[in-house]
């Protein structure tokens, strides 16, 4: 039997073993995320709606990790008609968003349009406007303009243009990289942005000798709204740089992205949100070797290294490889006694070793004592690689101003503060990045490579 004493010690042993629990299940509660229902509105005529839906839903929710698509796809000869959803008054209410990629230009009145608006007021329902939505909806009515946050009526002819950042602290652009050149492209010609929208970037273009937003935010009586001219082919609507944005511009409106651009607890994904690839898979396109140029051939989707000296530059479209701070990565196999490196902060130079930059050096069993992590020759991991040949490993650079870490297979293995009082060509700056062809008797292999880079 107890006693008085030892009863009471249990009854409270027990009392705070229940709000011990009770206070866990509170706690995984509050970590507890409702995916993102989102209503996707697309069809009409001129674009590749029946494409560019897959593209959309299988991009974006690559980059959402919590997120629910409901697709309306209605699409015609013609692209005057109404959306069978919005014969519903109540059709919004399931929703916390709606991504517009659509063409329906003349749906029959203006009362449908002004319902569509109202309809998102009510609801207090954010809303994505991609692309041709921005030339939806033209009934003898400016409120749809107005729910846009731009005015726009026509596009010069298709053509690349290059995209500029604007605003890169801003949350949805803080992974965009400085300027991004469109694969392909269809500018519009936005004749005014609306009282309040913020741009977020721009283009030029050349058939109008101007400058035209492509990017901005906007608020319409408390409801957010993200709009982007980007996407007419499904190349440009495809690419990494796109999703991206489109993908922060949508966490952004639906009130799920941080001040630093990274999404709330519970919306965000393994792929995370800014990795951008720079090497397309298939082609040593957006890159130029220096000497030896045969050093570099592509393989069953890997570069391969094999040859006498030369060094392999991205030139690329994502920020025309000029990259400050930035993170960095990709997947490296070595053979016996081979050696390579990646330098960053470097540029072209037609033969020699890179004289500007710095390397994160690659070698499990070289002669030379400098292993795979070291900045070579600044701050070096001796003698005992962190991988083995004969294995793919994950190599990961990051630069922070004066900071640069590197990383094996998650593990970090170097740490380095660039003194300020450094000087000379060795020493951050900005640069691009470049593979290294060592020697004759070094084989390695490189593949996906990918880049993340963040205001400066």
């Amino acid at each position: 039997m107890f006693s008085n004493v030892e009863k009471l010690f249990l009854c409270c042993l027990f009392f705070a073993g229940s709000l011990f629990y009770h206070a866990e299940l509170l706690a995984l509660d509050s970590h507890h995320a409702d995916p993102l229902k989102v209503l996707m509105i697309t069809g009409g005529g001129w674009h590749d709606y029946e494409a560019q839906k897959n593209i959309l839903e299988d991009g974006l929710t690559d980059r959402i990790g919590n997120i629910e698509f409901t697709i309306d796809f209605e699409s015609g000869p013609e692209s005057a008609f109404a959306l069978t959803r919005h014969e519903n008054t109540d059709w919004a209410r399931e929703f916390d968003l709606v991504l517009y990629n659509n063409c329906h230009t003349e749906p029959g009145s203006a009362e449908y349009v002004e319902q569509i608006v109202e309809t998102h007021v009510e609801n207090q329902l954010p809303a994505v406007m991609l692309h041709c939505a921005m030339h939806s909806y033209r009934e003898d009515t400016n409120v749809w303009f107005e729910f846009v946050g731009a005015r726009s009526h026509r596009h010069e002819g298709h053509q690349p243009f290059t995209v500029e950042a604007l605003e890169t602290d801003h949350p949805v652009m803080v992974n965009f990289p400085r300027t991004w050149r469109t694969p392909h492209g269809e500018l519009y010609e936005i004749v005014e942005l609306i009282q309040g929208a913020k741009p977020l970037a721009r283009a030029y273009g050349i058939d109008t000798d101007r400058y035209h937003d492509v990017a901005w935010v906007h608020e319409y009586q408390g409801v957010k709204v993200f709009g982007s001219t980007i996407g007419h082919h499904n190349v440009t609507m495809a690419h990494d740089v796109n999703l991206n944005l489109v993908a922060a511009g949508m966490l952004w409106a639906a009130g799920k992205l941080n001040d630093d651009g990274t999404p709330h607890e519970g919306y965000a994904s393994e792929r995370g949100l800014g990795w951008v690839s720079i090497w397309d898979g298939e082609s040593l396109d957006g890159w130029r070797a220096s000497e030896n140029t045969e050093s570099f051939q592509v393989e069953d989707e890997r570069i391969v290294v094999d040859g006498p000296r030369s060094h392999l530059f991205y030139e690329g479209p994502v920020a025309g490889g000029d990259f400050i701070n930035f993170e960095f990565k990709t997947d490296v196999y070595t053979y016996p006694e081979a050696n390579s490196g990646v330098f960053f902060h470097t540029r072209f130079q037609d033969h020699g070793w890179p004289q500007y930059g710095y390397e994160a050096q690659v070698n499990a069993t070289h002669g030379d004592r400098r292993k795979t992590g070291s900045l070579y020759a600044v701050n070096d991991v001796m003698d005992d690689a962190p991988h083995d040949d004969h294995e793919w490993f994950h190599y990961y650079i990051k630069v922070d101003g004066r900071d640069i870490m590197f990383k094996v297979d998650g593990e970090v293995v170097m740490t380095f503060a660039e003194p300020k009082w450094r000087e000379g060509t060795i020493s951050l700056n900005r640069g691009t990045i470049s593979l290294q062809a060592h020697d004759p008797n070094s084989r390695i292999y490189f593949r996906d490579l990918y880049i993340r880079t963040w205001p400066d």
